[in-house]
């Protein structure tokens, strides 16, 4: 096991219901004196994960959790898309194709196939999200994969690419949202890859992990159990019920968030026994 002290927080997808809850967790934990955003040397943000990484440097945790409670942060349109029927569909992708680059590459085939809405609306949304547009000095890392390619990508502040246009690409569920043009290519949800991508924090001694979504992972996410210590955060089972089945319900965000407080607020002693 590493020696390395750097300490990495990882969040992982999970809709706008899994940009409430991990907001309320992490104001939970907080809220206990256990502060593992402004403590950590890395953040990593796939999908809602990123969101929530650009949100938490420029916006007070208590604001954004006291919006996700009160439905005052940036509205959302509800989506009216089976979710089960599609992971279903993304999840036959995946294990039908040996080569996880060919199988995303397939998937990325079918978020190019129509936009339910502009790029340009969604990016708006995006937008209102974000109280800065500029990457923060910290090093945050944001995850997503060219569509005609399969490639994943990771960008970060020295990519050259806008922070609204990268949890846009982050966030852009295939199929629901509208793949996102940076630099001439199309570029979809990295959550695709893995729930997490936990591998980003490769390097890093102890590495957190909010997990929303068990999602099958692809055959290249690298294991780092070896080299650094993780620990995993999970929903409950009453951040479970709390969330639904449809991790794009706003109307489920406050019951998200509050439950995701409460959470973190009971493993504090846990998470900070990890963490320091």
């Amino acid at each position: 096991m590493s020696e390395n002290t750097d300490k990495a927080l990882v969040l992982g997808g999970g809709g706008v219901v899994g940009i409430a809850w991990e907001t309320g967790l992490l104001a939970g934990l907080a809220s206990k004196g256990v502060d593992v955003v402004s403590t950590a040397d890395l953040v990593v943000g796939s999908s809602a994960g990123a969101t929530v990484a650009a949100q938490v440097f420029t916006t007070p945790l208590e604001k954004l959790y006291k919006d996700q409670i009160e439905g005052t942060g940036a509205p959302g349109p509800a989506i009216d898309v089976d979710m089960g029927s599609l992971l279903g569909r993304i999840g036959q992708e995946l294990s039908a194709e040996p080569d996880p680059v060919k199988a995303r590459k397939s998937i990325g085939a079918m978020s190019l196939e129509k936009d339910r809405v502009p790029e340009a609306e969604r990016r708006a949304i995006i937008e209102a999200r974000l109280e800065s547009h500029e990457w923060p000095e910290q090093l945050v890392r944001v995850t997503t994969i060219q569509a005609d390619t399969g490639e994943f990508k990771v960008l970060d502040k020295n990519s050259g690419v806008n922070l609204v246009d990268a949890v846009a690409a982050s966030c852009a569920i295939p199929v629901v949202w509208p793949a996102v043009t940076i630099g001439g290519n199309r570029f979809y949800d990295g959550s695709v890859r893995s729930g997490t991508n936990t591998d980003v924090a490769e390097g890093y001694g102890k590495v957190l992990v909010l997990e929303v979504m068990k999602l099958p992972e692809n055959s290249d996410v690298k294991d780092i159990g070896d080299s650094s210590q993780v620990k995993t955060i999970s929903l409950d089972e009453t951040s479970k019920e709390a969330i639904g089945e449809n991790p794009l319900d706003p109307d489920a965000s406050p019951a998200a968030a509050k439950a995701g407080y409460d959470q973190g607020v009971r493993i504090a002693d846990e998470v900070r026994e990890f963490w320091d």
